[in-house]
């Protein structure tokens, strides 16, 4: 693999993702404590709206980054090896942390095995279904290479776009279809197979696709994507907004219920089809915002957030547990404040205490397999 120019605006947009996904959670814990009034519901809802881009625009990293750097020769096996290394080891090992909350109760041997049944599943945690579902992209990605490739040796330049939107309405077809294929495959029952169309088909690689597609695309021409990012705009913007207004309506509308206020978020869950459109449009919107933040954004504010994207991974791993520990924070010192300062208090807190545990793993010798990013080696200057 060529060492290539990084392209600035996907480490800022990474920075942003991470802090959209903490943002997030925080939103999940304080929806449902004691106190909460619709107030705190529909800024809530507005923030949520706001962060929702975070997991499509992780995907589309993903596969931006891979057909960027990927375009010349490719080693498989070298590359999964990187991989497995660079993401898995972490995920393993923050997967016994997790497990650790509730686990080994019931003998070593049977609680090993449970563990290890749920490292396929991403159970262990809340937010480790990511990892599952995204490995798969990159077992897979030899056969995205090779179909992509093909593709784009077969049609011509000018219709690259249209290609992109077909394969953008078979997307939306798939999660408009979820429960009546995972009905078919619950009649088949294959092994494994159906289990991934039924009880974990929010972590099949099939239901998130379009947005590694999208990614590869922009990844083999950086520079056609920027153009159509800017030409494009008054396209995208108006549908993010649109589609933001009309699903912050219908969670608010949803609040009341016939037994009083319940706050949930239902409505907006990723695999819905017209969320489709919304969240492609929230990958538009933020990588044109990336792009200005590289060009006209301040220059501390730019080294923080490419701080922060440098350590997102491990910071993604960590930040359930520095959620935990947030609360801790908010019963001794916030629990008399607004729910909703007191969720961006915990949002905060998670932030910097992910942030800064991966800066400092980064810096001892077996950090990186926490997650952190391994320290550079030092150039030892030599003189004759």
């Amino acid at each position: 693999m060529a060492h290539k120019e990084r392209i600035t605006e996907i480490e800022l947009l990474r920075g942003l993702a991470f802090l959209a996904v903490a943002l997030q959670h925080s939103i999940a814990h304080y929806s449902i404590v004691e106190g909460i009034g619709l107030a705190d519901g529909v800024l809530m809802t507005l923030f949520l709206m706001a962060a929702k881009f975070a997991v499509p625009v992780f995907i589309f990293i993903t596969g931006m980054v891979l057909f960027y750097n990927y375009d010349g020769q490719f080693n498989y096996f070298s590359f999964l090896r990187k991989r497995l290394s660079d993401i898995i080891v972490p995920y393993m090992l923050w997967s016994v942390v997790y497990f650790s909350f509730y686990g080994w109760n019931e003998g070593v041997i049977r609680e090993v095995w449970k563990w290890f049944q749920m490292l396929f599943t991403g159970k262990s945690s809340y937010h480790l279904w990511y990892v599952v579902m995204i490995f798969q992209f990159y077992l897979l990605f030899p056969v995205f290479r090779y179909v992509i490739y093909k593709v784009r040796k077969m049609i011509p330049p000018k219709t690259y776009i249209v290609c992109i939107i077909c394969t953008g309405l078979l997307f939306v077809w798939l999660t408009d279809n979820i429960f009546t294929i995972g009905d078919l495959m619950a009649d088949i029952q294959i092994p494994v197979i159906t289990a991934m169309f039924t009880k974990y088909v929010d972590r099949n690689f099939l239901f998130f696709f379009f947005y590694f597609v999208l990614g590869a695309c922009a990844g083999l021409r950086p520079d056609l994507w920027r153009a159509w990012i800017r030409k494009g705009r008054w396209i995208y913007v108006s549908c993010f907004l649109i589609l933001f207004g009309y699903y912050t309506y219908i969670v608010i509308e949803s609040f009341q219920t016939p037994s009083g206020m319940a706050i949930n978020f239902n409505k907006v869950n990723l695999l819905r089809p017209l969320m489709v459109f919304f969240l492609v449009s929230s990958i538009c919107v933020f990588y044109q915002l990336a792009i200005w933040m590289k060009e006209s954004g301040g220059i501390r504010f730019n080294r923080v957030l490419l701080s922060i994207g440098k350590y997102s991974y491990g910071a993604y791993l960590a930040h359930a547990f520095m959620l935990r520990v947030s609360y801790l924070f908010d019963v001794h010192l916030f629990v008399q404040w607004p729910v909703i300062l007191r969720m961006l208090m915990s949002f905060v807190i998670c932030v910097l205490l992910s942030y800064f545990l991966m800066r400092w793993l980064s810096r001892i010798p077996l950090g990186k397999w926490l997650g952190g990013v391994p320290q550079k080696r030092k150039k030892v200057v030599t003189t004759t």
